[in-house]
């Protein structure tokens, strides 16, 4: 037995004592920690205790004659005490019981001091907490990280590189050490992509845990978790005190997120229920060589009761008066006769976000689903670069490894069907529009890391096969094509006839971006043989109608895909002006729209859970609504609280507290100032209403 330790078993304690500790490795989940214990081991770190490292909660390494402990936590080790925590709740409670009733409004606002923070218990195999003598036991994980901190003389956060991982670590420190993790012996890890190769140079770079961008990082996730809990607390009080719902119904537990989710449901919900259907005309020329032409716009006719919004024509009188027009050989004259050669670069790789829509299109899998199989594909199979990115960008040097790993994902042509083939087609020297440092943050693109897929179901082979063909696609070069279009203007009324004929195929090699009918070669217009300025002359018309439906209710996949991009749902009528409405916009684009990709899958699933939501059908047919208890919930609630913008308004304040550009104590307070007014009003109005 190596001398610098002895082994006993006593309780929850460390099955190994240690006398020693140079270094502490903390990461924030079991698989992330197996990826660096495996990096050190490689680079010749020797495994002291491997028969009691389980017991233990860590494994000890002997690494150049230092002694290293390599642990993890599990997520968020510490959790904010609800109300009842609080001595002024207990005290609120007994007045109550006092006067015979319960008037949460003379409790509201609760803003406590300090927020309290107490350790999540231990879970049993079925997910209850263990208890003794009533009470919570605490984790027994979170004593031996505790232990091991206070022995290292060094400690590295290996923790996500987001700002929920920095504050997992830090408030540990924080909180149950009573130090500051800015102190010189605290460092920082960015892991990103946990492949061998890259893990065994990312464990020899490490940086201060207390730089500027680490601190600011973690300022901004405490802000976001002050100010969600001070809202949803607030907010959740009042509401359930004024919803009425059957004994034993979940809890009613509101936040910025939910909300938005709740309001763009029931405004699809509303727009469903209050559509009327409509036809929309598209009068069709044709000339005497038999080219057809297709009605475009009417010049100068923007306010004109005869078109909709979008330009379409929906007065059949004067679609008719058109093809009547056309028939009988009105003349025109064409405007433009052209053939371009154009390029579309391939679709960037995926972000978290576009993951989850596409995938759950494409694979007929809740949103929920398809977070937890790319959680298992970069935590277990280490398949993937991390997944917790809203960014679709790569770093550009990023682009001196793809030799590499185009050439390592030979190996995985059994698992996705045509990689074989796009392989032979792609240049490793081409480089693509994603990759620009300009557009990436502190994370990039998901991207496959090169390893070897073995043992993957075929649910994660498919996730796994639409990842690696984004990356590939990368290498292919653009779609190149001819796009001829001829222009005729009859009257007031212009028509179009466009062609595209492939030239070059490139990423739409692909077999899951192959060509298709629409994008495929016509020569129907030929438009050498026409000239700007020459006359023609209709030789028939017709008339094509269309129908037009209420749009489609969401389901999963489109609900997460409106969160992603809400700025295509800010409607100009919601604002007081149209430059408002696209402040608004740009707001939302900024912000990647509403939730993160760490919290749009859950928040659409606890929507559902506590009964705002619910969901009709089944399979691919399965669509959400508003409930009863949710269009309630809406109503109550001021108008500023229920718009989708107000989410992405407080992302963006969080993100300059990430960037250093405002103190987190400024949103915290605006935070208290909104929680104020909404309480006020929820209270004006139940009065009101009594």
């Amino acid at each position: 037995m190596n001398s610098k330790y002895n082994s006993y078993r006593k309780g929850g304690e460390m099955a190994t004592e240690l006398t020693k500790l140079d270094e502490l490795w903390v990461a924030e989940k079991p698989s992330n920690q197996a990826v660096v214990e495996k990096a050190l081991r490689a680079l010749g770190a020797h495994w002291i205790n491997s028969s009691t490292s389980r017991a233990d909660g860590f494994v000890l390494l002997n690494w150049k004659g230092k002694m290293i402990a390599v642990t993890s936590v599990f997520g968020h080790m510490l959790e904010l005490v609800p109300p009842r925590g609080y001595e002024s709740y207990q005290r609120y409670v007994e007045q109550s019981k006092e006067l015979g009733r319960w008037d949460f409004f003379s409790f509201l606002p609760f803003f406590p001091p300090e927020l309290l923070h107490v350790a999540k218990p231990e879970l049993t195999r079925d997910g209850k907490p263990v208890t003794k003598n009533g009470q919570p036991v605490e984790s027994l994980r979170l004593k031996i990280v505790e232990q091991l901190l206070r022995k290292a003389k060094e400690v590295v956060n290996a923790c996500d590189i987001d700002r929920e991982g920095q504050l997992i670590f830090d408030e540990i420190v924080i909180r149950r050490l009573k130090q500051d993790p800015t102190e010189s012996r605290f460092k920082r890890i960015r892991i990103v992509d946990p492949g061998d190769k890259a893990m065994m140079t990312t464990v020899q770079t490490l940086e201060p845990n207390g730089s500027d961008f680490w601190v600011n990082l973690r300022a901004s996730a405490a802000a976001r978790a002050e100010c969600d809990y001070l809202l949803g607390m607030n907010v959740s009080m009042a509401v359930q005190s004024l919803v009425r719902r059957e004994r034993g119904a979940p809890a009613i537990g509101l936040g910025r997120v939910k909300i938005a989710i709740a309001v763009m449901v029931e405004q699809r919900d509303r727009q469903i229920s209050e559509f009327v259907a409509y036809d929309t005309y598209v009068p069709i020329a044709q000339l005497a060589d038999r080219t057809q032409l297709r009605w475009f716009k009417r010049l100068g006719a923007e306010t004109s009761p005869a078109f909709n919004g979008k330009g379409q024509l929906v007065d059949k009188v004067l679609a008719d008066r058109i093809v009547a027009d056309l028939a009988r050989g009105q003349p025109g004259e064409i405007t433009s006769a052209s053939t371009e050669e154009k390029a579309d670069a391939a679709p960037l790789p995926y972000s978290m976000g576009t993951l989850l829509v596409d995938a759950s299109k494409k694979l007929d899998l809740t949103v929920q689903e398809v977070q937890e199989l790319a959680q298992r594909l970069y935590e277990k199979h280490k398949l993937i670069t991390y997944v917790g990115t809203d960014c679709q960008y790569l770093p550009e040097n990023m682009h001196e490894r793809a030799p590499e790993i185009l050439d390592a994902l030979r190996f995985a042509t059994g698992a996705v069907p045509g990689l074989e083939n796009a392989l032979e087609k792609v240049d490793a020297n081409y480089k693509s529009p994603a990759f620009n440092d300009s557009k990436v943050d502190e994370h990039f693109a998901i991207t496959p890391t090169g390893a070897e897929p073995v043992g993957l179901n075929d649910t994660e082979a498919a996730l796994y096969g639409m990842i690696v063909n984004r990356y590939v696609a990368q290498f292919m070069g653009p779609y190149t094509y001819l796009s001829a279009v001829l222009t005729v203007q009859f009257g007031q009324d212009v028509f179009r006839a466009l062609a595209r004929k492939p030239t070059r195929p490139g990423w739409r090699s692909l077999s899951d971006h192959a060509i298709d009918d629409a994008d495929g070669a016509s020569e129907a217009v030929d438009v050498s043989r026409f000239h700007e300025g020459a006359k023609v002359q209709a030789a028939g018309a017709r008339l094509d109608v269309k129908k037009v439906g209420p749009p489609s209710a969401f389901n999963q996949a489109t609900l997460a895909e409106a969160m992603l991009n809400a700025h295509r749902y800010v409607r100009d009528e919601e604002y007081p002006s149209r430059d408002k409405a696209e402040e608004v916009r740009q707001v939302l684009c900024q912000t990647e729209g509403i939730g993160t990709s760490r919290t749009r899958a859950s928040a659409i699933a606890d929507v559902i859970t506590m009964g705002l939501l619910i969901e009709a059908g089944a399979g691919k047919k399965r669509t959400v609504h508003i409930s009863d208890v949710g269009r309630q919930t809406l109503r109550l609630l001021p108008p500023h609280l229920t718009s989708i913008a107000i989410t992405a308004q407080w992302e963006l304040l969080f993100s300059l507290v990430a960037k250093g550009q405002i103190p987190a104590s400024a949103v915290i307070e605006q935070q208290k100032q909104l929680i104020k007014h909404v309480i006020k009003y929820l209270d004006d109005n139940r009065r009101a209403a009594a």
